[in-house]
């Protein structure tokens, strides 16, 4: 019995079929990366056109010290020893995470004619093959894990101190139906107040906070306690916290406070086609939490081969 048709037929209408379900578009949850796209960073960037122009290596943010208790005087003169002195951070580009995708030209051949077709993605726009582009995004998934994997152990060594505890080690918090005045949510946001932060906690965790965060969503009135559903937080679930924080760990920032600084290397004047490549920027969607399309814009290197290759071995053409 001759399958084949029925085989294809099968392969073109699994997204149709399979719809968000579809496993090889599926991406895992990356909530730290997606925090961070949903978060822009308010600090002045020094050197912000060069970075966009591909040029610098390293990000310098100014910022200046807010005013302390010790710096006022109980004395009536004219002294003014205090003057707008900008102090500058850096940041170095200290991760890479890549992905390298081959698609021989004999293995394209024995497919479907569509997957031969052109697509121009990017800027500058580079055009390839359907087939090598659809594989891009299946594989892009675990490029993003890498991602979201380095930026959860990055923030390991980063926990800044809690002005109520005057540590940075982590609190327990136990969460329950109904709120008390002395831990839970209340707990949660008292420190949150105390550490003189705004908005809406942004939370990125696993375990018991998402948990009670699905709780809460389920409720459309009050309670036996009479408490009604309190979403006082933007919660970004993220598996992979547990193997890299600890079971039922999270960590909370404020908006505007914590961003994502991506470098770009094929910007500007080093976007081009070489003639044997073409670099360029490709940007991969990200559905945020509100709704909101972001981008993340990826490095991307187009390359063909223009000889056959052979297994030496076994004399079969590889490319």
């Amino acid at each position: 019995m001759n399958l084949t048709g029925l085989a294809e037929s099968f392969r073109k209408n699994i997204s149709v079929l399979a719809k968000g379900n579809d496993p090889q578009y599926k991406v895992t949850p990356v909530g730290m990366l997606k925090m961070l796209l949903e978060n822009p960073v308010t600090y002045e960037l020094s050197n912000l056109r060069q970075i966009r122009d591909g040029h610098e290596h390293e990000l310098r943010i100014r910022y200046m010290q807010r005013g302390i208790e010790s710096e006022v005087t109980d004395r009536d003169d004219c002294l003014t020893p205090l003057s707008p002195a900008w102090k500058e951070a850096t940041i170095t580009r200290p991760y890479f995470s890549k992905i390298g995708i081959n698609i021989p030209d004999s293995v394209v051949r024995s497919w479907d004619s569509e997957s031969s077709q052109s697509v121009t993605v990017g800027t500058p726009a580079a055009k390839m093959m359907t087939a090598l582009y659809e594989t891009a995004l299946v594989k892009i998934n675990g490029l993003l894990q890498k991602i979201d994997s380095t930026l959860l152990s990055a923030q390991t060594a980063a926990w800044g101190v809690n002005a109520a505890t005057g540590s940075n080690t982590a609190i327990t918090v136990n969460f329950a139906n109904i709120p008390t005045m002395s831990d839970g949510i209340v707990k949660l946001l008292q420190q949150y107040q105390f550490n003189e932060m705004n908005g809406a906690p942004m939370i990125v965790g696993n375990g018991v906070v998402s948990s009670y965060n699905l709780l809460q969503s389920l409720k459309i009135g009050t309670d036996t306690g009479g408490f009604g559903s309190n979403p006082t937080f933007k919660l970004y679930d993220d598996p992979r916290s547990t193997g890299i924080w600890g079971a039922n760990h999270f960590g909370i920032f404020a908006p505007g406070f914590t961003g994502l600084v991506d470098f770009n290397k094929y910007a500007g004047g080093f976007s081009f086609d070489t003639g044997a490549s073409v670099k360029f920027q490709l940007p991969i969607p990200m559905l945020l939490s509100n709704g909101e399309l972001s981008a993340l814009v990826l490095d991307a290197q187009l390359k063909n081969e223009p000889c056959n290759i052979y297994d030496e071995e076994e004399g079969t053409l590889l490319v």
